[in-house]
């Protein structure tokens, strides 16, 4: 089912009956290309082959997106945080489609009700939350199926194409796919700059790497270990560890050095020379070593 709110005219419309317009303090610009809109769906379906996976909107906004996933017929948590949006929806989306629950306010404080479904998220995430978003979901939902996110598509590049901090720190948790770039075009108001869909999908074990974080002080670890080693840029990373403040813990200094050196890193080596395994790997080995 297509959104009535699918054309710039009739968006334009809504606008004049309700007195509002987007709001560019929550990234409001709406997506007007069915063809995206299509693409997205056809991406989804042959991922949710298990009846049991629900799904997730973050920012219904005039439910361009969220007809046709409610269309899938699966229960669907919606998140809104924007008034006129909420009100749309418990007028014309939640009589319609009775597996579909609306969380009201903002995402970040409501998340935590999927933190234990076996969940698909979609989302057109505004960018000075998009990494809070991702991180959150990767690292609360505990079967988190993966996602579709309409992100910035320097971001998107930034995630795929370079070893960040971000970038390695997903790897932990699940692996990025660039699917699309979307032109601003396909919007309304137009942003300035192109966006582009991202896929999350859970993260494959390798005969290398099987460990997982499992608690709340592996995932800090690990993050205080990468920001350890991507604190200087072109840093060695002998010298990252030797002079970033998140290293200033002598058990933890010790502990990764050691890492280091077991891992066979080369101490000399700057990040962006590893690879995503060998920082997984030394992830590992950290955590082996304050276990003990």
């Amino acid at each position: 089912m297509k959104s009535p709110y699918a054309t710039i005219s009739n968006i334009q419309t809504f606008f004049e009956a309700k007195g509002i317009r987007a709001q560019k303090k929550f990234g409001q610009n709406f997506l007007i290309d069915q063809n995206i809109v299509n693409f997205i769906v056809n991406s989804t379906e042959p991922l949710l082959n298990d009846k049991s996976t629900v799904l997730a909107e973050i920012g219904i906004g005039l439910g361009t997106l969220t007809y046709p996933v409610l269309s899938l017929d699966k229960k669907t948590y919606l998140f809104e945080i924007d008034n006129a949006y909420i009100q749309l929806t418990k007028e014309e989306i939640l009589p319609k489609f009775p597996k579909a629950v609306l969380f009201e306010g903002d995402a970040l404080e409501n998340l935590f009700y999927i933190y234990n479904e076996k969940v698909f998220v979609f989302g057109n995430l505004p960018y000075h939350l998009t990494t809070e978003i991702i991180n959150t979901l990767v690292i609360h939902c505990r079967h988190f199926q993966g996602g579709i996110f309409m992100v910035q598509k320097e971001f998107a590049e930034r995630l795929v194409k370079e070893t960040s901090s971000l970038s390695v720190f997903l790897s932990a948790f699940c692996e990025v796919k660039y699917l699309k770039t979307v032109h601003k075009n396909c919007f309304f108001p137009i942003p300035k700059i192109h966006s582009a869909l991202i896929l999350l999908s859970p993260k494959k074990e390798t005969k290398q790497n099987q460990w997982k974080l499992t608690t709340d002080r592996d995932v800090e670890l690990w993050s205080r270990m990468l920001r350890t080693l991507f604190w200087g840029k072109r840093k060695q990373i002998q010298v990252s560890l030797r002079e970033s403040p998140f290293s200033e813990d002598p058990d933890f200094r010790e502990a990764l050095g050691k890492a280091i050196q077991s891992a066979g890193v080369p101490p000399t080596a700057r990040p962006e020379e590893l690879n995503r395994e060998q920082f997984l790997t030394l992830g590992q080995h950290l955590l082996d070593y304050l276990s003990k």
